[in-house]
């Protein structure tokens, strides 16, 4: 099977196996994670790399992804670039994390992807600054006195987070050759069209830019089933053919956001009755109580609900959402 997720930042507690049981999910070789960029695995060549590369190899699945815009590009490119499942890959753990790279098209499961990461960073208010300049230590004063954010260059921020256009050329060839008709389309950022629409409010947040208007001119061609993306920091079903992805993991085809828990928007509410299974072969009815919309101490997977049961005068606490079985009318 194959599963998407938004961005991780190289925070990979979602894919422990206790996190990933609480979900019902349990990966084999032959399954597969993609996350719609900002992985954070490629930051900085020292020992947090090392035990997340390790983990990484120990794990059972594949975990597939492409560009963030929070990425060190000059150590992904100093991974080779390889021909995997049709398209051009970089192994970064071998056969376990497989960056797909921009403008490509892959046979992955007998289903076809178009992959296009990259996205313009918008937490650079204070500034992007050059360490080489002769004022940076002023620059960057002025810009820790402003509380504003900041990214340094080759250090916290790279220009290639956006495309060239050689990138932006090779897509629409790869495109080309399967007649502009794929089954899914992986990208960090998205369309023009789609940011307008997640950026509505008295104050736009995020500009057009580059990559945006050539997914714009992508989308205006293109067949195909269903668009993720990551970036946005969000878990959300735009319409029937986009979903923006943060925390949630689903299930590509089969899974919407309506299916699967989604941490910070719990799908029950206080005094709603629900049936919840407790324990392996016992289930209970009760009516909620407490909302713990971003889990509790135990879990960060998930919303979780305290139940009370009044037949057994009990608070049965931390019920996990996707333990409820139904809501009872």
């Amino acid at each position: 099977m194959i599963y998407v997720t938004g961005d991780t930042h190289g925070d990979f507690g979602r894919f422990s196996k206790k996190k990933l049981r609480i979900k019902g999910m349990e990966l084999t070789a032959d399954d597969y994670v993609i996350v719609c960029g900002d992985l954070g695995l490629c930051w900085a060549k020292d020992k947090t790399f090392d035990y997340n590369c390790k983990n990484f190899q120990q794990k059972s699945y594949t975990t597939l992804w492409v560009q963030g815009n929070h990425e060190n590009f000059d150590m992904i490119a100093e991974f080779p670039i390889e021909e995997w499942h049709g398209g051009k890959v970089r192994h970064i753990v071998r056969d376990k994390v497989i960056l797909l790279e921009r403008g490509q098209v892959f046979d992955i499961n007998g289903k076809t992807f178009f992959t296009f990461g990259g996205a313009s960073s918008h937490d650079v208010q204070g500034g992007i600054l050059n360490r080489n300049d002769y004022d940076f230590e002023y620059e960057r004063c002025k810009a820790i006195d402003s509380g504003l954010p900041f990214r340094i260059v080759h250090e916290s921020w790279w220009p290639q987070e956006l495309p060239n256009e050689e990138e932006m050329e090779e897509g629409r060839r790869n495109l080309e050759k399967v007649n502009y008709k794929v089954d899914y389309v992986i990208t960090h950022c998205c369309s023009s069209r789609m940011q307008a629409i997640l950026d509505k409010g008295p104050g736009r947040i995020y500009e057009d830019n580059i990559l945006t208007k050539y997914l714009q001119e992508i989308e205006e061609k293109l067949e195909y089933k269903h668009w993720y993306f990551g970036h946005y920091h969000n878990d959300k079903s735009i319409d029937d053919k986009h979903t923006l992805l943060y925390y949630a993991i689903l299930e590509i085809e089969t899974e919407s956001l309506d299916d699967v828990p989604v941490l910070g928007r719990p799908k029950y509410s206080h005094s709603d009755t629900v049936e919840f299974n407790w324990g392996e072969d016992c289930t209970k009815t009760g009516q909620i109580h407490v909302i713990d919309a971003y889990g509790t101490f135990e879990q960060s997977s998930e919303p979780s609900y305290d139940v009370l049961v009044k037949e057994d005068n009990c608070l049965y606490k931390h019920i996990c959402e996707s333990d409820i079985i139904r809501k009872i009318m």
